[in-house]
This record gives structure tokens, C-alpha cells and sequence, in this order.
């Protein structure tokens, strides 16, 4: 496989500027919406999902009874987390440079190793500030090479909200699962000779979460049992189809208090995808999918509500006016697994790469 090199690009500044004010909010509104996407409680026919040459060999799943909450998420700031490459902060950035052409950039993968001894120093050298920044120096939760991106979260408000007047949104439990469909996209810089756009997809099962008596987001954690679902496919071809173990904290809630720019918000909150956690099981199952690299669409969809509100909001004076949108996500098919449908966000990311 020809080696795809990693080139520095000025772009990771304005990520930066993203997430400068990351309090509030606004961007330029996606082209992109999610007409044709099943109705909730639907177990819809797999469309463009399907691994390339996927041989029809898997028996039709029988459809999981994915439980799902009265009621829907409100994303807030418009805002999604990830971990800066460098790994100094968590980098909180508007999900409209999520939807826009170039996506997300300066994003951390997954890491060979569980400990790295500098990273204090390097995040002071940085001036990040505790007070200020949150958490300086992102430790790898644990070594997993093979999670292509370290951790991924949403900024959603801290309860879930009825969807119809006098609707009861409180005392809930419900199980579900996340899904992730990561695709290079085509013209992609170093894809050789020889090579195909890479794909890594997988599913994540057994997500509990959980609302008080006044509906309040209060548990979000794996049940005993939970595995992570995978199809892979490298730049030479190879194919990768494994499941894992999915430790507790794969998915978790993490407070604003983390984060840059959180201003003691307590109204809203991360939910968090803790990839490297998620991923420290692999061994080498997924050695095949460790060195993906490139410009990926990305799609995240979880069962566990039918949508999450983003709210419109007013320009600012470093962002556009963003317009009410309800996110649903893609449906999302991984191997033999039924497919996840619900509420998601559609966007790119650069893997182990930056744009030219």
C-alpha cells in the first residue's frame, strides 16, 4: 500500500477560532438534509451501506428491538467535541465547519500507547490553562492505534425534552446503539495507484441511558456485554469484519467543566464517545485498519431518540446566523447487525492527515 503523507495545513486555525466563544453559536447552514430517512420504529432496507463486494453469504438479521426515549435531544451551541492531534485541549467546534466542505481538521486518532510522559509539559509550553481550557493534556484513555479518531461527543442539553405537548419524559431507561460510517471520499490526497477509498464502520451495542423524574440525562454507560461491531476496508482492498468488547466508559457523559469556553454552563452536557476506550480491546483484529488515513464522510446515528434539535441562532461576529434544523441520522448497516436508525450528524473529518 503506498503511504499517504501528512501535510500541514493554515486550516487548523480556524478550528482554533471554533473554539474561541464555543459558549454560543451559529454557522452557515448545511446543504445537506436527511429527506428519505424510516420513520422511528421502522427497520428499514440497508441503502448504500453495504460494504463494496460484500458477498450476500450473512443470513437476514433478526430486527433488535432498539428502545427509544419519549421525546428528543436538544443539541446545544451547536457545538461538537473532539481531541486536538497534539492532544493539549478537547477541541470544541461548530457543527457547521463539521458540515462544510472541509470539515473537521487536527483531529487526534487513536494512540499506540496509554501513557504519554510529556504532554504536561507540552500543554503548559501551549499555555493551557486549567481555568480557562478545562482539561490541559488529553491522556490516551488507552492504547488503541485502531480507533480512528480518539473520542467524538455532542453538546446536548442536560434533559431530554418532550416532543408533543404533555408528553412524560421522566423515569425512562432505554438501550440502544451508536453507529459510526466513516468513507474516504473520492480524490482524496494520496490515494495511489492501485489503492480504494477506505471504509471503517462499526456499531456500538448495549448504550443504556437513562432520565431522572424530571427527565433529566442522568446515565449514560455499556452494559455487561457490550461490543463494538466492525467492517473495515484498507486502501489495498483488505477486508475486516470482527467484533469486540466494548469496555465500560466507551460511552459516557462528560461535563462541560472539561472543556474550553464552558462559562459554568450547567444546562447541557458531552455525550461522549470514547473511541480509544472502545477500541483498547482490539488487539490485532483490526491491525488491517490502523493507518487509514484521509478526507472521510462521517455519519453518527444513534437509536436512542428520533432526532436531536438544533436550534437557530443569531449571526455573531464570528459565525453566521444558523438555521432550526432536526438532525436524523443515515441509516447505518454493519456487517449482519440490523440496521441503526435515529437521530445524527452528517459531516467529514481528516484522519491521520490534513487538507492541502
Amino acid at each position: 500500500m503506498i503511504r499517504k503523507k501528512n501535510t500541514l495545513s493554515l486550516i487548523v486555525a480556524s478550528a482554533l477560532v471554533a473554539a474561541c466563544g464555543g459558549g454560543g453559536g451559529g454557522g452557515t447552514p448545511t446543504a445537506t438534509d436527511n429527506a428519505g430517512t424510516p420513520p422511528a420504529n421502522t427497520t428499514p432496507t440497508p441503502t448504500g451501506n453495504t460494504p463494496p463486494g460484500t458477498p450476500p453469504s450473512d443470513p437476514v438479521p433478526t430486527p433488535v428491538a432498539d428502545q427509544r426515549f419519549n421525546g428528543h435531544m436538544e443539541m446545544v451551541a451547536n457545538q461538537l467535541l473532539y481531541i486536538r492531534a497534539n492532544r493539549v485541549i478537547y477541541l470544541p467546534v461548530h457543527m457547521s465547519l463539521f458540515e462544510g466542505s472541509t470539515g473537521i481538521v487536527d483531529v487526534a486518532s487513536g494512540s499506540a500507547v496509554a501513557f504519554l510522559p510529556n504532554l504536561p509539559a507540552e500543554a503548559a509550553a501551549a499555555g493551557c490553562s486549567i481555568a480557562v481550557d478545562g482539561t490541559c493534556g488529553v491522556q490516551p484513555s488507552a492504547a488503541a492505534p485502531a480507533a480512528p479518531i480518539a473520542a467524538f461527543g455532542i453538546r446536548v442539553g442536560s434533559h431530554i425534552l418532550p416532543s408533543v405537548a404533555g408528553q412524560r419524559v421522566g423515569n425512562q431507561t432505554v438501550v440502544g446503539r451508536i453507529a459510526f460510517d466513516l468513507t474516504e471520499q473520492p480524490g482524496t490526497p494520496g490515494v495511489g495507484a492501485g489503492q480504494v477509498p477506505e471504509i471503517m464502520r462499526f456499531v456500538i451495542d448495549n448504550v443504556e441511558m437513562a432520565t431522572d423524574q424530571n427527565g433529566q440525562l442522568t446515565t449514560v454507560r455499556m452494559r455487561d456485554g457490550a461490543q463494538i461491531h466492525v467492517y473495515g476496508r484498507s486502501a489495498s482492498g483488505a477486508e475486516v469484519r470482527e467484533s469486540i468488547p466494548a469496555p465500560a466508559g466507551t460511552v459516557r457523559l462528560l461535563p462541560l467543566s472539561q472543556i474550553p469556553d464552558g462559562y459554568g454552563d450547567t444546562t447541557s452536557t458531552i455525550l461522549f464517545m470514547d473511541l480509544e476506550t472502545g477500541f483498547s480491546q482490539a488487539g490485532n483484529k483490526l491491525a488491517a485498519l490502523q493507518g487509514i488515513a484521509g478526507h472521510f464522510t462521517m455519519n453518527v446515528t444513534l437509536s436512542h431518540v428520533e432526532k436531536i434539535v438544533r436550534p437557530a441562532a443569531a449571526a455573531t461576529p464570528e459565525f453566521p446566523a444558523v438555521t432550526a434544523k432536526d438532525l436524523v441520522g443515515q441509516s447505518i448497516t454493519v456487517n449482519s447487525q440490523p440496521p441503526v436508525t435515529g437521530a445524527g450528524i452528517s459531516g467529514s473529518a481528516w484522519i491521520r492527515m490534513y487538507p492541502l
